[in-house]
């Protein structure tokens, strides 16, 4: 199994895809493998491997909208390094958004078992209808409750916005995401 393991991180670092760091990590695996240091290779492999996680997460954060004309964007991706503690894994990112009329937040997630509950509420009609009112935006489906966006994209993205600036606003920032970018991240 460590042999098959070690080959695909060794195709992956071959194809030119990946980081410096990461190919790195890959020989320093593969060199503690051939001296029989099982333990030295695993904890390189594991390295990489949060390699590739961070990378994942910094492409993932791109998907977020650009700030509209008079607001500004601080984008954080310290969810998506905290994932594990979630249920398994995934990728997340966050951006706040300021402006005259306030700030809000945009966080996406996806790729998380925990979220696998909420990802079928949102395909269930009845129980959107329950949980606030429902939104269309760009053909995907929301939920607005209060000063709060909820929605699904692409069946594996969950998509959240909050804060204190007009809703009209927030809705402005979402509608303008590419929704398909986003799900194939």
């Amino acid at each position: 199994m460590m042999k098959n393991i070690l080959a695909c991180f060794t195709l992956l670092a071959a194809s030119g895809l990946a980081a410096d760091e990461f190919t790195e990590a890959l020989d320093a695996a593969r060199q503690a493998y051939q001296s029989d240091e099982i333990q030295v290779a695993a904890e390189e492999l594991a390295y990489a491997s949060q390699l590739l996680q961070r990378m994942k997460t910094e492409r993932f954060a791109q998907a977020l909208p650009e700030p509209l004309e008079g607001w500004t964007r601080e984008i954080s991706t310290e969810e998506g390094a905290s994932m594990g503690m979630f249920g398994g894994g995934g990728v997340a990112a966050k951006a706040n958004y300021s402006g005259e009329p306030g700030s809000f937040e945009i966080s996406i997630m996806a790729d998380n078992p925990a979220m696998m509950s909420m990802l079928g509420m949102f395909s269930n009609p009845q129980m959107l209808a329950s949980m606030g009112d429902v939104v269309r935006i760009n053909r995907q489906t929301f939920v607005k409750k209060d000063d709060e966006l909820t929605g699904v994209i692409g069946g594996r993205v969950l998509l959240q916005a909050s804060g204190g600036a007009p809703m009209e606003d927030i809705v402005a920032h979402v509608e303008a995401m590419d929704f398909g970018a986003v799900s194939q991240r």
